[in-house]
């Protein structure tokens, strides 16, 4: 019996299912097109049907994985507040990669497991570069932020849109390394605010002490 369009997709879906949690758990040079169906509860021609080769498996996942990410707004959209965008962004990405195992196995493979990629690591290293280019929308955002006179003067926008990537970044790794060594959420929205915080010059103004007149 012939699989309708739905039942199709769905074998594509457990598939690449499959695929994932193989090359983050033992690595794509260690995961054979057989495995990958017998994981998927499929036979090896299934998998032929819906992809030529691992490679073929890989720019799939790779795509969903884009399909999943969320835009910053457009900087030319004058009724934003870039800081408030930034923050609210940030701490966005954080929660749902911390809600989303999926994401997190891909981040994992892409950056992680570098070693056990084999052929699929030109694939991941566009990856990593798209993933790195992330920075610029947060510069963007930054810059426009110190046009309006919002950017502290303690940070340049290219600086502090490095120093946000990295730290975003740098959470998200070493929580998935170590998911019990702290709470990602509490701890990783206290330090996207506080660097938020340190950007905001308005947070300088408002930690001023007022002036007091002296009594004579």
């Amino acid at each position: 019996m012939r699989q309708t369009k739905a039942e199709m997709e769905q074998t594509r879906e457990s598939l690449l299912d499959a695929a994932e949690t193989l090359f983050w758990e033992q690595g794509a040079v260690n995961t054979s097109v057989l495995d990958i169906a017998r994981t998927a509860g499929l036979t090896r021609g299934a998998f032929y049907y819906h992809f030529k080769d691992k490679v073929a498996v890989f720019e799939a996942l790779l795509a969903r994985a884009r399909a999943r990410e969320v835009d910053l707004p457009d900087v030319d959209d004058d009724d934003i507040d870039p800081l408030a965008t930034l923050r609210a962004f940030c701490i966005g990405v954080l929660k749902r990669f911390i809600e989303d195992r999926l994401r997190q196995r891909m981040f994992g493979i892409v950056m992680q497991r570098r070693d056990a990629l084999g052929d699929l690591e030109p694939l991941a290293q566009e990856r990593r570069d798209e993933i790195c280019r992330s920075s610029h929308a947060y510069q963007r955002l930054l810059e426009r932020a110190a046009e309006q006179g919002l950017l502290s003067p303690a940070w340049t926008p290219h600086i502090a849109a490095t120093t946000l990537y990295s730290t975003l970044m740098g959470l998200l790794d070493q929580w998935l390394r170590a998911p019990e060594r702290f709470d990602v959420c509490s701890v990783g929205v206290a330090c996207i605010n506080q660097l938020l915080d340190s950007f905001d010059a308005r947070m300088l103004v408002r930690a001023q002490p007022e002036a007091v007149t002296p009594a004579y």
